[in-house]
């Protein structure tokens, strides 16, 4: 007997849901004849609503139009970048890349060599013409010691032997000067030579070197380095330093959206440091084509690399305390807006309203709603 009371029932509710989408059809029809008819007597056109299809027989979830604050937001692009950057360079062409010493990641110290060309045997010549130049200079040093201590003895012997002439004495010392002046001749261009010749080897190692001009971590590597050609105008690596760097926005148009000293928020969706930031804008004064905003907080930053992007959050329009609903329970025919609402009957009725500001979350509503109204939310 009980199957048969349920099986019963469950006809019944067909019966009610088929009854109530009849009806639903005999609305629609409803308002698209006296569409038609008001065409025929009035110019104007308005805009035809077709009530969409729901099952009637559902409990709707009602919103209640209500007073309060809207916020309208945009969002634009920012890159982390840091103070200092520094682009690598080989400063000559056509040499051999023989060696690479740093990679991705790598923490570099002011001063770091970090690649070089091919030197062949730069380093043992750089070493060769030091060791003559100190040798030769060693050499100019004991050349004067030695004139001097044989002028001494030449003094005592003629001292000894009772020699009274001067000018022989006189004569000898001068022999002995000029003999040591040819050799402080020979050696000093030797030195000269040396010397430049050690320049221009310094020089050339110099220019197939590349170092670090300040501490940081390398950023980026150009691939497949090593046995490559160095080009004076390829850049080979980049340095960033090791501060806390800022993000780069290039939007003239939204600096007025900014106030000095008023954090914004800025999400990072991948890349190194995702998470969700406060910014604070930075020099506003010296805003121009570039505008820089510093961390203030955020999720990750210590894992923030430069290069990464991502996008403020900030608001262009706000109000307070008006009469709003959710934007999800406003319809649009054409540049007008509909809600859904029950009838007394339980069914969906068209209402027509006027907006203002559309918020993010929120629509204002300026007419055909009042305070405490519910409305269908889709």
């Amino acid at each position: 007997m009980a199957h048969y009371v349920k099986r019963a029932k469950r006809i019944i509710m067909k019966i009610n849901i088929k009854y109530k989408k009849l009806k639903t059809a005999m609305v629609s029809i409803a308002l698209l004849s006296a569409f038609f008819l008001s065409s025929c007597a009035v110019p104007e056109e308005e805009p035809v609503i077709i009530l969409e299809e729901g099952d009637d027989s559902l409990d709707y979830v009602l919103v209640t139009c209500t007073y309060d604050d809207i916020i309208a937001t945009r969002k634009m692009e920012c890159t982390y970048k840091k103070d200092d950057e520094q682009e690598v360079y080989f400063p000559v062409s056509g040499k051999v890349i023989d060696k690479v010493f740093v990679d991705v990641g790598s923490e570099v110290k002011k001063g770091d060599v970090l690649a070089r060309l091919d030197i062949g045997t730069l380093e043992a010549d750089i070493a060769y013409y030091e060791y003559s130049i100190k040798k030769n200079e060693l050499q100019l040093g004991y050349i004067d010691e030695e004139e001097n201590l044989s002028i001494q003895d030449m003094i005592l012997d003629c001292y000894v032997r009772k020699i009274t002439n001067g000018e022989m004495l006189e004569k000898r010392v001068e022999a002995l000067k000029k003999q040591n002046e040819q050799k402080r001749q020979s050696l000093n261009d030797t030195l000269e030579f040396d010397r430049r010749k050690l320049a221009a080897l310094r020089k050339e190692y110099a220019q197939s070197t590349v170092v670090a001009e300040f501490d940081g971590k390398v950023s980026e590597i150009l691939e497949n380095l090593e046995g490559s050609t160095s080009n004076i105008e390829k850049c080979i690596m980049k340095i960033v330093d090791n501060s806390e760097g800022f993000f780069e926005t290039k939007d003239q148009d939204q600096a007025k959206y900014f106030a000095e000293g008023e954090t914004v928020p800025m999400r990072i969706i991948t890349g190194s440091g995702k998470g969700d930031y406060e910014l604070i804008p930075d020099a506003m004064d010296e805003w121009g084509e570039t505008q820089r905003f510093r961390i203030f907080s955020g999720d990750n930053a210590e894992e923030l690399e430069a290069g990464v992007k991502g996008e403020i959050i900030f608001p262009i329009e706000k109000k307070e305390n008006v009469l709003c609903l959710p934007r999800e329970c406003i319809y649009k025919a054409g540049s007008d807006s509909y809600v859904y609402v029950l009838d007394d009957e339980g069914m969906r009725q068209v209402k027509w309203i006027e907006t203002g500001l559309e918020g993010d979350e929120k629509v204002e509503i300026t007419s055909g709603l009042e305070d405490g109204e519910k409305v269908i939310r889709r």
